[in-house]
């Protein structure tokens, strides 16, 4: 690390742990556990406490992380370190919590959040857990610089994290995994590394080491990471596979992964990466100057090198939902250097709702291989694809069909080289008669810049529909019947800068010839980037803002026939249609679990709208089904539900309807919610939310 980086790191975490004293108000976001007659409090303080004393009371706390990693914690036990405090080491409790009752780290008593530095760490996590459940790991302040050079380059380094929760062992699931509200820096983790993938190290990594090793309930929410290498943020699960690494096998997944609120800043290469997951949420972080370096591939190491970077991806998973992010900044180092990716072996994706700006490498890399069902729709690029090699959406290895791009606003600046469409590949991936059906359609692309248009499935598998192409015209602008190429008429054109704010100046004047244009969509999320109502049956406008919403946000149906009216679910929600029909009323397709674990699913959802749904029972209560709203940020609200008299249908099932109370101010989505009871007895069949 030079001189002047030493001093702006310096300024940056005293700035990032004063604003985390001011946003966690004191300790403020310690939860008290679940009532527990086993639970105990424990106390670290690295200035007064004493390592032969008890622990469990601040004036008999200890003082290093000595007694503490020897100990084995039960549910409900809290680790507090003092505030102000500081350690080198690793903090490696051991022992699980349970559901009700996890185990917290945690911060105690006034002042900067607590310092620990894993500089004399040999490999591995400043804090690290293994082969554990059911923690909560809040409100510290963890570095992990072991001040040597360990890069990589030429010679493989060691792996570093600053939170590390991994499991080991084969076949064995691991739950319940929160690791929120956190400052991570400082990480000098390898590019190219020794006996790990290089992209399993750096800021805050939940991974697994071993096939048939995962996670059900990984909760990320709210952390600021900063100058690490070589990951912001990763969940790496390698066991996606049993025998075919081109095969992904929806059981071996980590399920349920949470990954929100949070902000990641100038890291080697990628931001926040999600690697065989199954239902994923990535939502409302922000992720700036990723790629910040790079080893250039040899004859020697081309074969263990990765030069690339991206600022927020899936890959080797199913069901991820990607939304609400801002990425910017990322950085081309000898190919890709995109903000967004669907990288191979994803299936299932959706991306929508997002803010890319000022990347080098464009918008987002849309991988063929093994993946496919991709929707990209209601996202804003900004000035992306700048470096001139890449494009605003580029494909990679053919097409991860079927493709639905539509409803995204694009804007490249006088003078830009970007591509709005690239094909990256050789000829056969980006020929006429590529595989794979995709589409691009009510898309506005307000071109300024010099890019040329390149894709494959020209003319065979590609169509384009009721998009706006303004600005320049090169020659390879893509034939569309009922395109518009006048002036879209934006608020303010050109505008840019951070923050969701900047999107304001893209939204269509009065007078736009985009309103009221576009193609209707089926399945189209019944909202825009701002919120704003879309119909499902009047002519929508072209680009990512409905400058003219129906006077009545339509209602929402979903007859559970497939997953393409709900966002997301979690891993454990399946499509039933087997068993009599009689008794579930008649209704051929239901949603339920595999098994008795709690599930959920999602859907787009406004302000004060209503959930209706039905619910098939044997031998259960409608209590095991619940609703829950949920914020801008990622924050749930309970609503209250009340339920049907039972009406019995046959083979002792019953059929009641379940209607919520209005959705609070501030609901961007809904999840019905499955209680832990048994997966056969509770199944939904309808959902009406309007």
């Amino acid at each position: 690390m030079t001189e002047r980086s030493i001093r702006r790191h310096g300024r940056w975490r005293a700035a990032a742990s004063a604003l985390a004293i001011a946003l966690l108000g004191g300790g403020a976001l310690l939860v008290a556990p679940p009532a527990n007659a086993a639970a105990t409090t424990y106390y670290v303080d690295s200035a007064n406490g004493n390592d032969s004393a008890a622990g469990t009371s601040p004036a008999t706390a200890w003082k290093s992380f000595t007694p503490v990693n020897g100990h084995t914690f039960s549910g409900g036990d809290n680790i507090l370190l003092s505030r102000g405090g500081s350690w080198t080491g690793q903090l490696s409790p051991r022992g699980s919590g349970t559901a009700g009752a996890p185990i917290t780290i945690s911060a105690y008593g006034a002042g900067a959040l607590p310092k620990i530095s894993g500089a004399s760490v040999a490999t591995g996590g400043a804090v690290q857990l293994q082969n554990q459940s059911w923690w909560t790991i809040q409100n510290l302040d963890v570095s992990n610089n072991s001040g040597t050079d360990n890069f990589g380059d030429p010679t493989a380094g060691t792996p570093r994290s600053g939170i590390l929760v991994r499991n080991t062992v084969g076949n064995t699931l691991q739950r319940g995994i929160v690791i929120r509200g956190n400052v991570v820096s400082d990480v000098n983790g390898c590019f190219n590394c020794d006996g790990i993938d290089a992209h399993d190290n750096g800021g805050i990594v939940v991974d697994t080491t071993q096939l048939g090793a995962s996670f059900d309930g990984v909760l990320i929410e709210n952390n600021t990471v900063q100058d690490v290498g070589r990951t912001g943020i990763v969940v790496w699960d390698a066991s996606y596979f049993t025998t075919n690494m081109t095969v992904i096998v929806q059981s071996a997944l980590t399920s349920n992964v949470r990954i929100r609120a949070n902000t990641v800043i100038d890291t080697d290469s990628d931001g926040i990466l999600a690697f065989g997951t199954d239902g994923a949420v990535l939502e409302h972080n922000v992720v700036r100057g990723a790629g910040q370096r790079t080893i250039v591939p040899t004859d020697d190491n081309k074969d263990t090198v990765m030069p690339s970077s991206a600022g927020l991806w899936p890959t080797r998973g199913m069901n991820t939902l990607v939304q609400f992010n801002e990425v910017s900044g990322t950085q081309t180092h000898t190919t890709d250097g995109q903000g967004f990716d669907v990288d191979m072996g994803s299936i299932n994706t959706r991306v929508q709702y997002n803010y890319s700006h000022d990347n080098e490498g464009g918008f987002i890399l849309l991988m063929g291989g093994f993946s496919s069902d991709v929707v990209v729709r209601d996202n804003l690029s900004v000035n992306d694809g700048w470096g001139g090699e890449k494009g605003i959406f580029t494909f990679s290895w053919g097409v991860p069909a079927p493709v639905k791009i539509y409803n995204n606003t694009v804007y490249i600046p006088a003078g830009s080289p970007a591509k709005p469409i690239y094909c990256d590949g050789d000829a056969g991936a980006c020929a006429s008669t590529t595989p794979g059906q995709w589409s691009f359609t009510n898309n506005i692309i307000d071109n300024h810049g010099t890019g040329e248009y390149t894709y494959p499935g020209l003319g065979t598998n590609a169509s384009f529909a009721s998009n706006v192409f303004s600005g320049n015209h090169p020659v390879s602008e893509p034939a569309d019947a009922t395109k518009i190429t006048a002036d879209p008429q934006f608020v303010a054109a050109g505008t840019s800068g951070d923050g969701f704010a900047v999107a304001d100046a893209y939204k269509l004047t009065a007078s736009s010839p985009a309103i009221a244009s576009g193609q209707v969509m089926t399945s189209n999320g019944l909202r825009d980037f701002f919120g704003n109502a879309v119909s499902p049956t009047a002519a929508p406008s072209r680009g990512f803002h409905e400058a003219a919403p129906p006077a009545i946000a339509p209602a929402l149906f979903d007859p559970a026939d497939d997953w393409s009216i709900s966002t997301a679910r979690s891993a454990n929600v399946v499509l039933d249609t087997t068993g009599p029909a009689s008794n579930m009323a008649g209704d051929t397709s239901r949603i339920k679990r595999t098994n008795n674990q709690a599930g959920w699913v999602r859907w787009d959802a406004t302000p004060g709208k209503t959930v209706t749904l039905s619910g098939y029972f044997f031998n259960q209560q409608p209590s095991s089904l619940t609703v829950v709203a949920l914020d801008a940020s990622g924050g749930e609200t309970p609503v209250a539900t009340t339920a049907t008299a039972a009406v019995a249908t046959t083979n002792g099932w019953t059929k009641r309807t379940l209607t919520s109370g209005a959705l609070p101010a501030g609901t961007r989505a809904v999840e019905v919610r499955f209680g832990p009871v048994s997966a056969w007895g509770v199944q939904i069949g309808d959902i009406t939310i309007g």
